[in-house]
């Protein structure tokens, strides 16, 4: 074992095991940087090797364009964390297994999700630190790599036998493993992988919370038991494990998404405002991330309306009429939201939003007759639903209108002829306009729209 080298042997190691790599050190402060960089050349790492990054998005770069083999990131880098580039550093280095991953933290909560990143952190360093504890941290976090303990060992035999197929036979050495550990998460969480190859999925939990019971939040274990929850459809529990990451490993686009989808499915509304605070701290959103938020918020809008809480509803759909960014699908489900409760002056107000070069669109017109069908005369909406159909634009929602618009007018012949012409286009909605020729509507709001629903707070029974 590494530990039981002498210090100068263990010194020879070391240089041995840095030599030729590259070394990315990721960290705001300056001094920090220099510190770390000088305490790594005392033990034999040469200045040619270093790469100093200020910033998340710096050390993002460097390591994909050098591939280091050992990255020292700080735990805070700006609005993003340095836990985040180990997805990087996998992504790009060629030899993980003897790549070094070294956080940088400021206090214990830091230091707890360092730890719970079993198998991903090699080691973590509290700040403030002195150069014999970063250099005794670093040191046997680096010969660990060339000379694992038993433990480690087996588990890295257990895996060769997962990836090839050899279930039963993995299961068996990775319930070795948590023989030989004091604190045997990771192992616990390689037998659930196994279980799960096994299609054992009840088994498969049992492992994770198991390794759960030695650290709480273990990031795998934790991971794993999202998993094996949403599979199973459990969404509650599901919902309750990726509430439980998100809260203490930071905000990254997949996970983000996951935890919003499940936050609608699971009725959770007002968690949606608290992740719509964390979406705007991460600077590398994705099309699908911005679609889950936008589409998250607008359901949370929708269910405050339904409550009486109309300002608490308008801020979120302004949230996410801004989020949206001219994408006009969006501006329509909160148009159409806010008409199904009469609130056309609002409505209207969302129809501006519309970026100029999408107003002749479909998308635009459909929203724009809708609110005519609130706020004008019956005349007016048919006349301007014929004109929108003339011109070749096609909706549902348009010849819903016209449909029921003709039927209260009593156009006959006009109205059988809509709904073939209907039916034609969309085959699918053949139902809504039956229903939409057989159910006239009250009479048109007037121009000035009914008032938001007061608000004086939050619901107090939102479902959790």
């Amino acid at each position: 074992m590494a530990e039981k080298l002498d210090p100068k042997a263990q010194a020879k190691a070391f240089e041995k095991y840095i030599a030729g790599k590259k070394i990315l050190i990721a960290d705001p402060s300056g001094a920090s940087r220099a510190s770390i960089a000088n305490i790594l050349a005392s033990m034999g790492a040469k200045t040619v090797q270093f790469t100093l990054a200020s910033s998340y998005l710096e050390a993002e770069d460097a390591i994909e364009r050098l591939q280091p083999g050992v990255v020292i990131a700080d735990y805070d880098l700006g609005k993003r964390c340095g836990l985040d580039l180990l997805q990087k550093q996998r992504l790009h280095n060629k030899s993980l297994a003897q790549s070094l991953f070294v956080l940088v933290t400021g206090n214990t909560s830091q230091s707890a999700v360092a730890k719970a990143a079993e198998e991903d952190v090699d080691t973590y360093i509290i700040k403030p630190f002195t150069a014999g504890v970063f250099r005794a941290s670093v040191m046997k976090a680096a010969l660990m790599k060339t000379d694992p303990p038993e433990y480690l060992k087996i588990l890295d035999r257990g895996k060769e036998e997962l990836i090839a197929g050899k279930a039963q036979e993995a299961l068996r050495t990775f319930e070795y493993a948590t023989t030989l550990d004091a604190a045997p998460s990771l192992g616990h969480f390689y037998s659930g992988q196994a279980h799960n190859l096994l299609k054992a999925t009840e088994v498969e939990e049992g492992s994770y919370n198991k390794g759960l019971e030695y650290n709480k939040i273990h990031y795998k274990c934790l991971v794993g038991l999202y998993e094996n929850f949403a599979a199973r459809k459990r969404h509650h529990e599901a919902y309750a494990v990726i509430k439980k990451v998100s809260h203490y490993f930071p905000a990254n686009p997949q996970r983000l998404t996951a935890v919003l989808r499940l936050a609608i499915v699971t009725q959770s509304y007002e968690d949606v405002e608290r992740y719509y605070r964390i979406f705007t701290s991460i600077d590398d959103r994705n099309e699908e991330m911005i679609k889950y938020i936008c589409a998250a918020l607008v359901v949370c809008g929708k269910y405050y309306l339904q409550q009486n809480f109309g300002s608490r509803a308008l801020e979120l759909f302004q949230k996410a009429a801004i989020t949206a960014s001219g994408r006009t699908r969006i501006l329509r489900e909160i148009i159409t939201s806010l008409l199904d409760f009469g609130l056309a002056k609002q409505a209207d107000e969302f129809l501006r939003r519309f970026p100029p070069e999408s107003q002749k669109g479909v998308d635009y017109q459909a929203m724009s007759l809708l609110i005519m069908d609130q706020t004008s005369p019956r005349t007016l909406v048919i006349e301007k639903g014929r004109e929108l159909l003339s011109q070749n634009l096609r909706d549902p929602i348009i010849y819903r209108v016209l449909i029921r618009r003709s039927a209260e007018h009593g156009l006959t012949h006009a109205l059988e002829d809509l709904i073939n012409e209907a039916r034609k286009h969309f085959p699918d909605q053949s139902a809504i306009f039956e229903k939409a020729a057989k159910t006239p509507k009250a009479a048109p709001a007037s121009s000035s729209a009914a008032g938001v629903p007061s608000s004086t707070g939050t619901p107090s029974q939102a479902k959790k």
